[in-house]
């Protein structure tokens, strides 16, 4: 009974991982809302690990409660391989450029989110000297998420409204914290209103973290932190 657990735990993470995030991205692009994307990611068909097809037919009849038609039979290695190729084709130069925005909105997540950490160094010790680190930080943060909103948009689709709520937020979040970003990158050149900076900075870093948040329920489907 426990190797039978153990095996439905491993079928039911494998079948999140490999589902979601393709019928996620189609979703986005399709206007899906969240529920029918949700069911989508549901009705995908999910092509078996070979290891745990081979568990369940080694079972003895008395741990065994299904026969073989109950599991669909793994694909060999090349043959899932050329399938998740042909998934994965690019269809045209806008899918392209909307294919790099998850590559693309780590560099200001990170660039940002250090220069609000070095500011508050620098108000813990004003002597620290960090005032040049922290223009290349937030010039850096502020120029890369104002590419990652545009490839974001690419990758959304270029519309005003989205069915699916939380698209919408992370749409509309990604492209206020690109001019936010313009705007810190504004005060701390001019180096002479540090409290607005400041206040830019902390609104800049809980915009990254929502932001953050989200893309993890368009990835991964609604409560992915497990949290409700």
């Amino acid at each position: 009974m426990k190797r039978t657990f153990l095996l439905a735990v491993t079928l039911i993470f494998s079948v999140t991982l490999s589902a979601t995030p393709l019928s996620a991205h189609k979703g986005h692009q399709e206007d899906m809302s969240d529920a029918e994307m949700a069911q989508m990611a549901t009705e995908m068909p999910v092509e078996v690990p070979t290891e745990i097809h081979d568990m369940v037919h080694q079972e003895g009849p008395d741990e065994a409660t299904h026969g073989p038609d109950d599991v669909m039979a793994p694909l060999s290695a090349d043959a899932a391989l050329a399938k998740k190729v042909a998934e994965n084709r690019l269809t045209s130069s806008s899918d392209f450029l909307g294919r790099l925005h998850p590559v693309a909105a780590h560099f200001p997540i990170a660039l940002l989110l250090m220069a609000f950490l070095a500011e508050l160094a620098l108000i813990a010790r004003p002597t620290i000297g960090l005032e040049p680190t922290i223009r290349f930080l937030v010039a850096g943060g502020a120029i890369g998420a104002v590419v990652a909103a545009l490839l974001g948009w690419f990758a959304a689709g270029w519309r005003l409204s989205d069915r699916s709520e939380t698209l919408g937020l992370h749409r509309w979040n990604g492209s206020a914290i690109a001019l936010v970003g313009l705007l810190a990158w504004w005060f701390v050149t001019r180096g002479k209103n540090r409290g607005a900076l400041r206040l830019t900075l902390a609104l800049l870093a809980a915009a990254l973290v929502a932001q953050g948040f989200l893309g993890g329920e368009m990835v991964f489907g609604p409560n992915h932190m497990g949290l409700s």
